[in-house]
């Protein structure tokens, strides 16, 4: 029996739906579900303004860059983050980057500040009206506060993301991502954080894209579950240079 040309896509697709909508109640897979005992969770709300470019100076070369400003509701800090990330595209579908960045936390009581160095694999698959990713990062991170002079950890991240174009320079995608410290502090679970969420986008211009994202970002304590929940509202200019 012949195959849908569309199969992969709309397989994809379910599968895609399937892991966002049982991400949403991350407690439960991740977190409440699995541990002995619950604690109260607290809950706030995160801002997050962000500009992001491509310069591509190679056809197989590119610079990442963004520089985001994020506001937190609950206790009125806020962040500011810089990075970069050289990328090589190694064939169509896979690249690879490295790259590094710093964020600030100020007006709050514990100023802190970060170092972060960050290596990246990526895997695209396009189907015939959708595009289907991975993203592998590896992060090490260097962090200093007035209470914590100094500390350092090193972080996995896994992304999965689906983008679908609509028409009439529209798209739309769905994701999730996982966080996982390797040297986890005593009371840190081992999937520490899970974000998933969606977003919209519009193809503004040749060079510029403008979107919205939603996401529900969940942090969790060993042997207790869920100990923070936050909802995160992202606008994001990306520039392609």
């Amino acid at each position: 029996m012949p195959v849908s040309p569309n199969l992969p896509g709309k397989v994809c697709l379910v599968v895609c739906c399937l892991l966002l909508i049982f991400s949403l109640p991350a407690q439960t897979l991740i977190g409440g579900s699995i541990y002995d005992d619950e604690i109260e969770s607290m809950s706030y709300n995160h801002v997050w303004l962000q500009y992001a470019n491509t310069f591509r100076f190679k056809e197989d070369m590119s610079i990442d860059s963004d520089f985001g400003h994020i506001f937190y509701t609950g206790n009125n800090a806020k962040r500011l983050n810089v990075r970069s990330t050289f990328k090589y595209n190694l064939t169509e579908n896979l690249q690879i980057g490295a790259g590094m960045g710093f964020f600030w936390m100020y007006n709050t009581p514990n100023l802190s500040q970060e170092l972060r160095f960050n290596q990246v694999i990526s895997y695209f698959k396009d189907f015939e009206r959708s595009t289907m990713h991975h993203d592998f990062q590896i992060e090490e991170r260097l962090l200093q506060s007035q209470e914590e002079l100094r500390d350092s950890k090193t972080r996995l991240r896994y992304r999965f993301g689906y983008t679908i174009p609509t028409g009439d320079n529209f798209y739309f995608g769905v994701f999730d991502e996982i966080f996982s410290h390797l040297n986890p502090d005593a009371d840190e679970a081992t999937i520490h954080m899970n974000r998933a969420g969606a977003y919209i986008g519009y193809n503004t211009h040749q060079f510029f894209r403008l979107e919205a994202h939603v996401m529900m970002q969940d942090e969790f304590l060993k042997n207790h579950g869920l100990s923070h929940r936050a909802w995160v509202f992202q606008v994001r200019v990306k520039q392609i240079i």
